[in-house]
């Protein structure tokens, strides 16, 4: 595809010089780190403001991990969106595709490479933060023999992307950003209704980023994540297909 790596480089650029990759990072640094410590002394500090509070159990490192994967999941996926919502709006606003399009740059290769760069930049953050996250949980507590952390977080990373492809065909079909974000909670918000039904329950695609807690305390085990990956996967590829195919399509 003609530009795409031209293209690719200039979205990189441009995400370190609006301060969008670096505002993605610290949040979910801040996140990495604070999650461990929130649920190392949280008790602790509860404890202290309220005398007649009793602790029942001490924390411990699968604790860390839940808040870790709750903030993620909720916040920093939310933060990621909202920041990227607008990745079509702005060039719209000031009509830079019908000049770059007119030279010759494809119109698919917009698309996947502002989609790369997004997810280059959610991947950085997201690892680091998971690094900051085991890091702390391993200074705080001595034991942290769990099971399958590093494919719990892999399990959420992946549906970091289907996310970014739902958002990437938002961007598409609508000019405003607001309206891409709110198409993605919406289409994100009926594929959790679907999961509820029975059938469809145990290959259900968000799965990835509900059950990790599971995963690492050991009552489940990778392979019965597999097909919701795969699944995952797969839809991830519909979303960014059918993005650059309406693109193509789509008045400038």
């Amino acid at each position: 595809m003609n530009g795409y790596f031209a293209f690719l480089r200039k979205e990189l650029t441009e995400s370190m010089k609006n301060h969008r990759f670096l505002i993605l990072f610290f949040l979910f640094l801040i996140f990495g780190v604070m999650s461990v410590f929130l649920a190392k002394y949280i008790p602790e500090i509860l404890s202290a403001l309220a005398a007649e509070m009793e602790l029942h159990s001490e924390p411990v490192p699968l604790d860390a991990w839940k808040q870790f994967y709750k903030n993620i999941s909720s916040v920093g996926f939310s933060a990621f969106i909202i920041l990227y919502g607008s990745c079509l709006s702005s060039e719209y606003a000031k009509g830079t595709l019908v000049l770059l399009v007119v030279k010759g740059l494809s119109r698919k290769a917009v698309i996947l490479a502002k989609y790369t760069a997004a997810a280059i930049l959610m991947t950085v953050s997201y690892w680091i933060s998971y690094g900051a996250a085991y890091g702390c949980t391993a200074l705080l507590w001595q034991d942290i023999d769990l099971s399958h952390t590093a494919f719990a977080a892999a399990s959420l990373w992946i549906t970091g992307f289907l996310y970014l492809s739902i958002l990437m065909f938002g961007c598409v079909l609508f000019r405003q950003a607001f309206t891409s974000i709110l198409f993605t909670g919406g289409i994100v918000a009926l594929i959790s209704l679907l999961g509820m039904a029975e059938p469809i329950a145990a290959f259900h695609p968000l799965r990835l980023g509900t059950d990790m807690i599971d995963l690492i305390s050991g009552t489940a085990a990778p392979a019965d994540l597999m097909v919701p990956a795969v699944l995952s996967i797969l839809l991830s590829v519909f979303g960014l297909w059918s993005a650059m195919r309406f693109f193509t399509k789509k008045q400038l």
